[in-house]
């Protein structure tokens, strides 16, 4: 046996670690690596949601200041309709305007549509334009009495007109210009499409901003797998070496019984040796000749049989030792075993 094992000694290595789970580590990376490139692609899609936020809010802004703008000239539109109405009917009573006021009043009034205040406040002035209209043939007339008669009547027939007074005020003709001042409930359809963009943009970042969420955090479980995956593999290789270590020990041991078991054979091989000197030599009397011969004979015989026990002894011990220190160099990380062979640490 102890032959056996010298000869295969060369063979007695600890046995290989076990490894990583390498089919576990390759499916786990290449689903960290389809994870980081759809984080990515959330991180762009992020992007451009907060631009096209951005634009779709600088855009309702953009057309709530046109709004608030038109409604701001609406509202001085307003007033200055409202106050040209009181206007009018203050000065219809008793024609206190003066012509230039009085036509530009009809002119400013007459520009909108129909409606009650502005009809009957045009109405009110009818008078006030016959007043007006003697008042200003008169003052014509007066200007051109050097000029011939025919000429000078056709001259102040057309300044008349071009003052809006030749022709009555009354049936009241609507104009074309909205009234304004008043309250329009509604909104512009180009605001309310441009709020819904915004509202939709907003809805897309938070979205997007969920998606790149949920992608970090699969990228993160992706990560603590691979730790897990780490520390299992850690984990089994650390249990692999402590079974060297014992496994270490207890070749150990068995090279400690070898190496007594050796040295007792030694001892019996050399006790028996010094005990056939001491025969041949007389130092140990025999009655006869072959009563002595007989006795060396067999202490030469038994010192044989001490060193030949003492030898597989020898051998098996040393084979173990060898064996369980290499398993103890290994457990302690001094020596690795690999696809090559050993590698040795010092």
């Amino acid at each position: 046996m102890a032959l056996a094992l010298a000869a295969g000694a060369c063979r007695l290595a600890p046995p290989a670690p076990p490894g990583k789970d390498v089919q576990a580590h390759a499916e786990e990376e290449a689903t960290g690596r389809a994870l980081r490139a759809a984080e990515w692609q959330a991180h762009e899609a992020v992007q451009k949601a907060r631009e096209a936020e951005v634009a779709a809010a600088k855009a309702l802004r953009a057309a709530e200041s046109e709004a608030d703008a038109d409604a701001e000239t609406q509202q001085g539109d307003g007033e200055r309709y409202t106050a040209a109405i009181a206007e009018a009917r203050a000065g219809a009573v008793g024609c206190t305007l003066a012509p230039g006021r009085l036509t530009a009043l009809r002119r400013l009034l007459g520009a909108y549509v129909s409606e009650p205040a502005r009809d009957a406040a045009l109405a009110g002035l009818e008078p006030c334009r016959k007043a007006a209209l003697k008042l200003r043939r008169t003052h014509h007339e007066t200007a051109l009495r050097d000029q011939p008669r025919a000429a000078a009547r056709d001259t102040v027939e057309a300044a008349l007109r071009d003052e809006g007074l030749a022709d009555p005020w009354v049936p009241v003709p609507a104009g074309t210009k909205p009234t304004p001042g008043q309250k329009d409930s509604s909104i512009d359809p180009a605001v309310v499409k441009l709020r819904g963009e915004a509202t939709a943009a907003a809805q897309a970042v938070d979205a997007a901003e969920a998606d790149l969420e949920r992608a970090q955090q699969g990228v993160a479980a992706s990560a603590a797998r691979q730790v897990k995956l780490g520390e299992a593999d850690e984990a089994r290789e650390d249990g692999w070496r402590r079974e060297v270590q014992q496994s270490s020990g207890r070749y150990l041991a068995v090279a400690g019984a070898a190496g007594v078991g050796a040295l007792a054979g030694l001892g019996v091989g050399f006790f028996f040796i010094a005990r056939g000197d001491a025969i041949e030599s007389g130092k140990r009397p025999y009655p006869t000749r072959f009563e002595r011969e007989d006795a060396a004979r067999h202490a030469r015989t038994s010192s044989l049989i001490g060193f030949a026990v003492a030898l597989p002894f020898a051998v098996l011990g040393v084979v173990a030792a060898h064996y369980g220190l290499r398993r103890r160099a290994v457990g302690q990380r001094r020596i690795a075993v690999t696809t090559d062979g050993l590698m040795i640490r010092f």
